[in-house]
């Protein structure tokens, strides 16, 4: 068991993994999360970058792909997307 303190977003104080990434989620991302749950996707982060949305990614149950969940629940499969 891991006792050491959350790790903590050094930019705004906010912790760096919330505890209900869910509650991150807006309705339309809520909805295609649903339907691609049921194919083994599921979030793996949410990152927020300063003055700008933030950026849900996704990944498939094996954990080799990746997707970006935009705003409007539109999923982005593209290779550009950063991961690091």
């Amino acid at each position: 068991m891991n006792d050491s303190p959350p790790s903590r977003e050094r930019r705004s104080g906010q912790v760096a993994i919330p505890d209900d990434m869910m509650s991150e989620l807006n309705e339309f991302q809520h909805q295609t999360l649903a339907r691609l749950e049921g194919f083994g996707w599921s979030v793996g982060f949410v990152r927020r970058p300063l003055f700008q949305d933030r950026v849900v990614v996704l990944f498939d149950a094996a954990g080799r792909q990746h997707a970006v969940l935009n705003e409007d629940g539109t999923i982005d499969t593209s290779d550009d997307t950063p991961v690091r």
